[in-house]
């Protein structure tokens, strides 16, 4: 799967905007129902986290939610991770999809523009980079 999202950074300001996601597959590749949870990790604890609502039966849910995180200094060392869950309606238990990560630092260099699709990656692989969809000319 892919998901659609735009980071902008104002001052200490993270402003992250989940757009939409394509592709996504729940258990015996059915739609699912599906949610994005941001977090600044390793983080200190659920305080720092946040997530969108639930897109019911959807490959392709569509989300246009804003957050922001107010960074500290000590989270410059930090990434910030953005995971896409599937929430499975029988025993309300959710599964990763996938994930990326993106260095809080790096995201913090001015004039840098994160913005576009990127790729859902395994858990181990997206904790520590993102993978920005090529763009087709």
């Amino acid at each position: 799967g892919q998901l659609k999202l735009s980071i902008e950074v104002q001052g200490r300001v993270l402003l992250l905007h989940i757009m939409e996601a394509k592709g996504l597959l729940g258990k015996e590749c059915q739609a699912c129902d599906s949610y994005v949870k941001m977090s600044i990790v390793p983080d200190a604890g659920w305080k720092c986290r946040q997530k969108t609502k639930t897109v019911a039966d959807s490959r392709n849910p569509v989300f246009h939610e804003h957050f922001l995180f107010l960074l500290q200094e000590e989270q410059e060392q930090k990434r910030l991770l953005v995971t896409v869950w599937n929430r499975d309606r029988s025993s309300r238990q959710s599964s990763l999809i996938g994930c990326m990560s993106f260095g809080v630092s790096s995201l913090l260099t001015p004039h840098k523009e994160i913005s576009g699709w990127y790729y859902l990656l395994g858990e181990d692989l997206g904790r520590t980079k993102h993978l920005k969809v090529a763009s087709r000319r």
